[in-house]
């Protein structure tokens, strides 16, 4: 009896959460890697499992990039108090409601099966919900980013906050999940809160600002030529110039910033099993500067290269980072380097140069269609004294061509210079081919916009733009009735997001000559077309927020093009299929127009999301 009592008395065993893992955890057959838990894959885990459990750290950020075993290393926390403890009640906060219920009743549910000691002590029936579990009596919590009540009703003493950056600044408006989250922990000592995330974009990423306000440790491996430590990053990865893909996959290496010593994936694991986190610190200028020790901060803060993950090899990063490259798309390059490299996108303010547009043009006429036109659309500005318009005409792959430009001046108020804009889809471009579709900014003179678009039913159509929204376009009926029915000759509005627009217009302006895809001008272009497509750019403010600054006087015709762009999406211009050499016709208006654009029909995606 009194070895029995000696045993049930006696204390958890003092062990890390990697530990504990180590022991206790079983992956079942269908995980990628099935059986014991092998803490010995991710080395870079094991002083983040051991800030859990120092006294001076609060709050434990964490910085890393897809697949890097983020969110299994949270279960292990989890795992690891309500079995060794210290037991409180525990909170897991994700940024949706269907990705809280897969982590609850599957992937946490899934580890509390396998791992018997804490099988043993959960507690079934009713008190197993999706919200919430009892294991020996202590509450562990599941709640989402938009579940104020749930951020806001329950104490806690171990919170963890996974993918911060996929969340809202503002839950319910009653502040942020992570402010919501230290919340809950006032009335427990020694509390932890821990934030998991991929980072984003520079300046609106509340992961990075959390890191950078912390002791900024980052994963650093010693070079096997020279020994010199540095941290994995981007930047360092070398592929031959001009790789394909399948080039990149096979040849890239990691380069020492040191000695300039090649490294390839087969000493990834060695790099791993002797990495070390070196603290940094931020200088007044931004630039992150290495430390011997880490200076005082209760908020232990790490940054893990997406390079250090066991399941992503040199060449595969790479490989998608070429991918990404060729496409010129700012959104999927961010994507790749946010989710493979685990790094910060730094998005610069800078626009094209009005001189980079001008060299554009090709030996076009207006008015006349190019071959590979398949789609004529157009794009309106209102003003108080014109109309500012742009045809552009469409093809494979969203390769463009702009057909015609101009101003119509007049008041908008009066119904002259709306009569000559609907002449402009009269005009014959060639082959009876006439302007499919017109957006018209409604952002002025509203009713005169309206006016005109019920006028031309199927062909007109007013917009509407926003810094951002869920989707690049959506449509909504705006004349209907209080019973929600439409008026006969009912107007449909288009609502765009101008920032996805306006970043197609720059990456097309900046598509690698000869590849398919072109943005292209006719031969008729002057300087202040030119500089009116560039008259803005898009910087990140302090706030984070996202925002086209106006640097030139007038920016008319990048939102001419802008609404045109719109226009063929509404189409579905990604839909468009290339044309074959039979399919030419036999004269042409413009008879060098494909030789001096210099473009070539290859597959390609489409830039709509």
């Amino acid at each position: 009896m009194l070895l029995i009592a000696a045993q049930i008395l006696s204390p958890p065993p003092l062990r890390t959460a990697a530990e504990w893992a180590d022991e206790k955890r079983v992956l079942p057959p269908e995980s990628p890697e099935p059986g014991r838990w092998r803490s010995s894959r991710t080395p870079y885990m094991h002083a983040i499992y051991e800030a859990f459990t120092l006294p001076q750290y609060s709050t434990i950020t964490v910085v890393m990039g897809a697949q890097m075993g983020k969110t299994e290393a949270q279960f292990n926390i989890i795992g690891h108090r309500m079995d060794d403890g210290p037991q409180v009640p525990a909170l897991y906060i994700g940024p949706t409601q269907k990705q809280v219920k897969s982590v609850s009743e599957d992937r946490v549910m899934k580890m509390l099966r396998t791992t018997k000691s804490l099988w043993e002590k959960l507690e079934k029936g009713n008190r197993n919900r999706m919200t919430e579990k009892y294991i020996a009596g202590v509450r562990l919590g599941f709640g989402w980013a938009g579940s104020a009540t749930e951020l806001a009703s329950h104490p806690a003493g171990l919170v963890l906050v996974d993918e911060r950056d996929r969340m809202d600044d503002d839950v319910s408006g009653e502040g942020d999940p992570v402010t919501l989250a230290q919340a809950r922990t006032k009335n427990f000592p020694n509390a932890k809160v821990g934030v998991f995330s991929t980072p984003t974009i520079e300046g609106a990423s509340p992961i990075w600002a959390m890191y950078e306000s912390g002791t900024m440790n980052k994963w650093a491996w010693p070079c096997i030529h020279c020994g010199e430590y540095f941290a994995p990053e981007i930047k360092l990865l070398i592929w031959p110039e001009g790789a394909t893909k399948q080039q990149a996959l096979d040849d890239a290496k990691l380069a020492c910033p040191h000695c300039g010593g090649m490294m390839d994936n087969s000493h990834k694991q060695k790099l791993n099993q002797n990495g070390k986190y070196i603290p940094h610190k931020l200088t007044d200028t931004g630039e992150h500067v290495p430390l011997s020790e880490p200076e005082k901060n209760s908020n232990a803060s790490f940054w893990v290269s997406g390079l250090a993950s066991p399941w992503q090899s040199f060449g595969q990063i790479a490989e998608k980072l070429v991918e990404s490259y060729r496409s010129n798309e700012i959104e999927r390059i961010q994507a790749v380097v946010n989710t493979y490299g685990g790094e910060i996108f730094r998005m610069k303010g800078d626009a094209p140069d009005w001189k980079q547009v001008m060299a554009l043009k090709i030996d076009n006429k207006p008015y006349t269609a190019p071959h590979g036109v398949q789609m004529i659309v157009a794009g309106v500005d209102v003003q108080k004294y014109g109309l500012y318009f742009v045809v552009r005409g469409f093809g494979f792959n969203s390769e463009s061509w702009l057909m015609a430009h101009g101003f119509i001046a007049g008041e908008t108020e009066f119904d002259n210079v709306w009569l000559m804009l609907g002449r402009m889809l009269e005009q014959n471009y060639g082959d009876s081919r006439v302007i499919q579709r017109m957006f018209v900014d409604s952002g002025y003179n509203a009713d005169q916009v309206y006016a005109f678009c019920r006028r031309h039913p199927g062909v007109a159509f007013p917009t509407k733009g926003h810094d951002a929204q869920d989707r690049p376009i959506k449509m909504v009926n705006l004349d209907v009735t209080v019973n929600g029915r439409l008026h006969k000759g009912g107007v449909k509005l288009w609502h765009l997001d101008s920032d996805h627009m306006k970043s197609w217009v720059y990456s097309r302006i900046r598509w690698p000559e000869g590849e398919s895809g072109g943005w292209h001008l006719h031969n008729e272009v002057d300087e202040d077309y030119c500089t009116q497509v560039v008259a803005e750019e898009l910087v990140i403010k302090a706030s984070g927020r996202r925002v086209w600054v106006q640097r030139q006087k007038d920016n008319h015709y990048l939102d001419c093009e802008a609404n045109a762009y719109a226009a063929a999406l509404s189409l579905q211009v990604q839909t468009l299929k290339p044309i074959q050499e039979q399919e030419k016709p036999q004269k042409s208006n413009v008879k060098s127009s494909q030789s001096s654009g210099g473009f070539i029909n290859r597959p390609g995606g489409s830039f709509i999301r």
